[in-house]
């Protein structure tokens, strides 16, 4: 019973905030969206078709099939920022599915410095917004560049909208260990809204990502400040039988939004070690799972005034 209600309560979401005048912003971190082929200026060793994963065109294919499922589920949003993208072949791949050529998605991305060429990218509907600006804004830890945080101004009818899309540094040797990372990108992320906030107060800006860190972390709190409802999801990612919210948005607080995790049944499987469910993911460690990603969706549905 509580899944069908779920189900039906995204779907009377969706469908209510349709017939008014809104934007709706879905954020994915899609689980490495790599091409097949090798490129010898990033560690793009382990998504090749010799490597352990044995990485080819079938699985590639089929990872953007389910992308696109999940794209089309959420109603074709407006924009979609995603994260773990390899580079524009695949995200070229993607807009030009069979299910989403005809909404005419334009990509914005730029080649970050990540050493696994994993990127931010943000599409969005040409019918719907002009683009004013895009731009890659370098993150800097000690010294060295990590991923970008990717800002795009678009404009739909009266408003002006500033999105980022972030990809903040992993837990990769303990949370502990690597949160100055995080309070490094946070700061950055903080310096750019402010920046808009402060000059455009009447534009709306709308920050999306895998942040690494949960809302009450201490990187977040930087943009407390800041509206993130996020703090009432579930969980966007599940570790060790524990739902964490590591992807979630930031928003100006001139935006009149709502927000949830997309936790339709064909992005779940068992968790046979933790019970219950958890995401349908594409592998575990060297095994080919054949899911869609190990973190859920979001959207952000925006109403005008």
């Amino acid at each position: 019973m509580k899944i069908i209600f779920s189900t039906l309560f995204i779907s009377i979401f969706i469908s209510v905030s349709a017939q008014k005048d809104s934007v709706r912003v879905l954020f994915y971190n899609v689980e490495n969206l790599f091409d097949t082929k090798d490129d010898p200026l990033k560690n793009d060793n382990e998504f090749l078709p010799h490597s352990k994963k044995n990485w080819n065109n079938f699985k590639l294919n089929d990872k953007i099939n389910k992308i696109a499922k999940v794209i089309a589920a959420g109603n074709f949003p407006d924009v979609i920022g995603l994260c773990e993208v390899e580079n524009d072949s695949v995200l070229f791949k993607l807009v030009q599915h069979s299910i989403l050529y005809k909404k005419k998605y334009q990509i914005i991305h730029f080649e970050s410095p990540d050493q696994r060429g994993i990127d931010c990218a943000l599409l969005y509907k040409t019918k719907k917004f002009d683009v004013l600006s895009m731009k890659p804004n370098p993150v800097k830890i000690d010294g060295r560049k990590t991923r970008d945080i990717l800002s795009t101004t678009l404009v739909h009818k009266k408003d002006t909208f500033v999105f980022f899309v972030n990809h903040w540094p992993s837990r990769y040797g303990g949370k502990k260990k690597s949160v100055p990372k995080r309070i490094s990108a946070a700061n950055q992320l903080k310096l750019l809204m402010d920046s808009v906030v402060i000059n455009y107060p009447k534009r709306k800006v709308i920050s999306m990502g895998d942040f690494n860190d949960e809302p009450r972390d201490s990187s977040l709190q930087i943009l407390k400040n800041y509206s993130n409802r996020s703090d009432t999801f579930k969980g966007t990612i599940k570790y060790k039988g524990k739902w964490q919210v590591f992807d979630q948005f930031i928003c100006s607080e001139n935006l009149n939004y709502n927000s949830r995790v997309l936790n339709w049944d064909f992005l779940m499987e068992e968790d046979k070690t933790y019970g219950n469910q958890k995401p349908f993911r594409t592998y575990y460690g060297p095994r080919y799972n054949g899911g869609f990603s190990d973190h859920l969706p979001i959207l952000l549905i925006f109403y005008a005034p």
